[in-house]
């Protein structure tokens, strides 16, 4: 069975909390389990509205991942969104294939935006790979070891 990417309807919800609690505590703290669950409640009410876009990643008829992106606060600027794959299928390049994604549709529903995110010193060199540049690091920002790394993509 192939990988599907779908829109996210709230039947989906635990699928994507299990996989966000599987990537706890290395790639998102404790804390942000509860900020993740009340994005996944607001979703159903935003998209296409303020420019919100999020998307489950389906693989043997499983929910394995999801990710999405936004025009953060109606600003024209652009960013992703809680993408994240369950750490059980970590390194088979469903990140690659959601990123791809989530890429291409950015880049027909905003042309020429850049597109921002903020990560973790764990998974900023994969989107190094895929042309996303660090403007900024911030020190143990989500928590203590945790640090920040905003990065910009300019789409050539």
């Amino acid at each position: 069975m192939k990988l599907v990417i779908r829109a996210y309807e709230t039947t989906y919800k635990q699928a994507c909390l299990k996989a966000f609690e599987s990537n706890v505590p290395k790639y998102f703290t404790q804390a942000e389990v509860a900020d993740f669950d009340a994005f996944l409640e607001m979703i159903p009410n935003k998209v296409g509205v303020n420019k919100t876009y999020y998307y489950v990643v389906v693989f043997e008829n499983e929910v394995i991942g999801c990710g999405g992106f936004g025009d953060k606060d109606n600003s024209d600027i652009i960013t992703l969104a809680w993408g994240l794959i369950h750490q059980n299928f970590h390194k088979k390049g469903f990140g690659k294939e959601l990123l791809a994604y989530r890429l291409e549709q950015i880049k027909e529903k905003f042309p020429n935006q850049p597109v921002y995110i903020d990560t973790t010193q764990y998974s900023y060199g994969f989107f190094e790979k895929y042309g996303f540049e660090t403007t900024k690091i911030t020190n143990d920002f989500y928590e203590k070891g945790l640090h920040r790394y905003d990065m910009k993509l300019v789409f050539q």
